[in-house]
């Protein structure tokens, strides 16, 4: 598989996030409100899902994978992911990035991710736990374990190198942020557009 690149730009409030990419959606979390709010800004639309709709929907998901937990065994045997216990340590410096200094850690597991970490920089507490909400259920690999495994590491990631081994093929992800602006963010950011119209998002229900 060939490389490619993409950029995406975030903003961190006290009580809210934005991630805006260059496919035309944006993502809102409103950790005051409890909802993940997307926009896409080609038809100009909206959807909107709570933390406990998506909650719901894991819970219904793990209930379901219950159910062919042997067969799932079976397919982390053949695929090398056997071993599914999570290490975090730090390993010293890391890399100056975006002008900030920053610690080194390693994660070990299913795979090894090398992460540079800003302690200068914080990010909201409830950050970590609403990824594990957005990461998807996969019976082969437990996402949510390893995002657990990562709220040990002090500060902001300014640096990751993920590294995936499976059945003889490697595949690997670098995210560095290139540059840091600190002031205040408009509320507007953390709004709906005038003008836009609300549909169904597939997680409501």
């Amino acid at each position: 598989m060939g490389a490619s690149d993409s950029t995406a730009t975030e903003y961190f409030g006290r009580s809210a996030m934005r991630t805006r990419t260059e496919g035309g959606d944006d993502s809102i979390i409103r950790f005051d409100e409890k909802k993940i709010l997307t926009l896409d800004h080609r038809t100009k639309t909206y959807s909107e899902v709570t933390f406990d709709q998506l909650q719901t929907m894991l819970d219904r998901a793990g209930e379901a994978l219950e159910e062919h937990g042997e067969e799932m065994e079976t397919v982390k045997k053949m695929m090398g992911l056997a071993d599914m216990s999570i290490t975090v340590t730090e390993a010293g410096p890391g890399e100056t990035i975006a002008g900030y200094p920053t610690a080194k850690y390693l994660l070990r597991g299913p795979m090894e991710i090398e992460i540079h970490a800003a302690t200068d920089l914080r990010i909201p507490p409830a950050y970590y736990d609403m990824m594990k909400l957005r990461a998807p259920d996969n019976p082969v690999l437990d996402m949510k374990k390893l995002i657990d495994e990562m709220k040990r590491i002090e500060g902001f990631p300014l640096k990751t190198v993920t590294t995936m081994k499976m059945m003889n093929m490697e595949m690997k992800t670098t995210r560095v942020v290139t540059s840091i602006e600190k002031g205040a963010i408009p509320a507007a950011v953390f709004e709906i557009p005038a003008g836009y119209r609300r549909v169904q998002a597939d997680r409501e229900e």
